[in-house]
């Protein structure tokens, strides 16, 4: 038998769970995963992560792998997986990758989005939307400032202490999608993410759309890097981990397409033949 890297794209309701990584005696992503796959493949493995999602946060489409001496079909394994999985947590393809694919050091960007609600919403979206109902949310002023995020910027003012290195980042796009109800969506795609830094993002808009910060409040942040500011965290229950990219020749997303089928935020799905 020969060793083999298998990559998973996974769906997972994060609510009640203490984030990705593995954590003694704690209930995390990474380690329902392995404690599955141990029991179908009877092999100890060791899941890598696109990026680790902290308590509460969500994903339609993160990428992990293993190695594995299984001979299994990936069709089988997802089959086997989803069959012990909680029904938090689902895994929507598997894949052989090249044994040198790392989810974590070979992704060029990610894409998350948060989830506004501007009306009182549906008692099923309540753990995926950060809801509020106001008349006075000037949601135009909040997209009058979404190019000033965009671009290379020391993001420091923008995230909670804990991370290391640096602090610069590219924020390639982020864009503001309204739909039925009162729904707003805001997708921030960038070449990596400081800890809590879309929360952040997602909170000094707020506060832009709701009259608390003015435009050029914002722009000072982003030019004078600092945690001092009064900045505002939004709940990890809006945040989805939507996809990593990937520039190589393997694409964890083979057979799949992010579908809109009208909940909360769009999922991967297998396409159509």
């Amino acid at each position: 038998m020969s060793l083999r890297n298998l990559s998973l794209v996974l769906e997972y309701d994060g609510s009640s769970y203490y984030g990705w990584q593995r954590q003694n005696g704690k209930k995390t992503i990474q380690g329902i995963i392995e404690e599955v796959g141990e029991r179908i493949l009877q092999e100890k493995i060791t899941l890598y992560a696109s990026g680790r999602t902290d308590a509460g946060v969500h994903a339609t489409g993160q990428v992990a792998s293993f190695t594995t001496f299984s001979n299994m079909s990936g069709e089988a394994i997802k089959k086997a997986f989803n069959s012990l999985f909680p029904s938090h947590i689902r895994v929507i393809n598997v894949l052989d990758a090249p044994l040198s694919f790392h989810p974590r050091k070979h992704a060029v960007r990610k894409i998350y989005v948060y989830v506004f609600s501007l009306l009182p919403s549906p008692v099923f979206w309540q753990p995926f939307v950060y809801s509020f109902s106001s008349r006075d949310f000037n949601l135009a002023l909040v997209k009058e400032c979404l190019s000033l995020l965009e671009g290379t910027h020391d993001f420091t003012s923008f995230s909670s202490s804990g991370g290391v290195g640096t602090s610069v980042r590219t924020i390639y796009s982020v864009q503001i999608e309204e739909k039925p109800q009162g729904l707003v969506r805001l997708w921030v795609e960038g070449s990596g993410f400081l800890y809590n830094m879309v929360r952040i993002i997602a909170g000094e808009l707020w506060k832009v759309g709701m009259g608390k910060r003015k435009l050029e409040e914002i722009k000072f942040m982003l030019e004078h890097p600092s945690r001092s500011f009064n900045r505002l965290v939004l709940p990890s229950r809006g945040l989805f981990l939507m996809q990593a990219c990937y520039l190589s020749n393997f694409n964890p997303y083979q057979n799949l397409q992010l579908v809109d089928e009208g909940w909360v935020v769009p999922l991967w799905r297998e396409k159509k033949i």
